[in-house]
């Protein structure tokens, strides 16, 4: 039996504040001319890479890192054929699940944050029960990895990554795409700085941040501030 665990509070998934105002960017446009060095040095939301993909012929699905590798394969080569294209997701017999979902239940790459799975994890762990990043990037990692995962496995690392953030020194892993979040994160940790502010403070912070060629995180935007 798995044990059930008290609350915790919600951890945040990947999101990335309203652009700013047209006009506003310093950034050149992402074109097929755009250099490796000038799209590596940007930052680029999901929806403008989904946009440049479908714009010239390549695969627009995927997650952020993965629209990332193919525009830049493309851009090195020119060739829409260099650009790996996701494999397309077959529903195997083991993918359909027609059988309630238990702890023994494989997880296959049609994994889904959906009513049905929420209802497995909330009666395995708790109502408190909530996806997470961390349990994202979890299953991802273990996929690629080629791990066979159970569900009795996402629950055991939900609860961990759960036990690990009752530790006020604790601090989850931000995936390296995800700027924002571990911009927004390291800005309301500057207290001397920021006590008092919020979540649109942030936001405006990293608008400025995201505009400039180079890094884009918290101790690049104090750079700027003080140039």
């Amino acid at each position: 039996m798995v044990k059930r665990a008290q609350g915790t509070r919600k951890q945040n998934v990947e999101s990335d504040p309203s652009p700013p105002a047209q006009g506003a960017e310093g950034r050149p446009p992402l074109t097929p001319q755009t250099s490796i060095n000038v799209f590596r040095n940007h930052y680029w939301y999901l929806h403008e890479l989904a946009a440049f993909c479908r714009q010239h012929g390549l695969a627009a699905s995927g997650q952020k890192h993965e629209l990332v590798a193919r525009i830049e394969a493309f851009l090195k080569t020119g060739r829409r054929d260099a650009a790996a294209r996701p494999r397309p997701r077959t529903k195997s017999a083991a993918a359909i699940r027609t059988d309630p979902l238990t702890l023994d239940t494989v997880v296959t790459d049609n994994f889904k944050c959906d009513a049905e799975t929420r209802a497995f994890f909330k009666s395995a762990i708790g109502d408190h029960f909530h996806f997470t990043a961390h349990l994202q990037q979890f299953r991802r990692e273990q996929q690629r990895n080629g791990v066979r995962l159970t569900y009795g496995d996402l629950v055991r690392e939900w609860l961990a990554e759960h036990e690990r953030r009752k530790d006020p020194k604790y601090k989850s892993t931000i995936a390296r795409y995800w700027q924002y979040n571990q911009f927004v994160r390291d800005f309301m940790a500057d207290k001397p700085r920021n006590a008092g502010k919020g979540i649109s403070e942030a936001a405006r912070a990293w608008n400025i941040t995201r505009a400039h060629s180079g890094p884009h995180n918290y101790a690049e935007y104090l750079r700027l501030r003080h140039e």
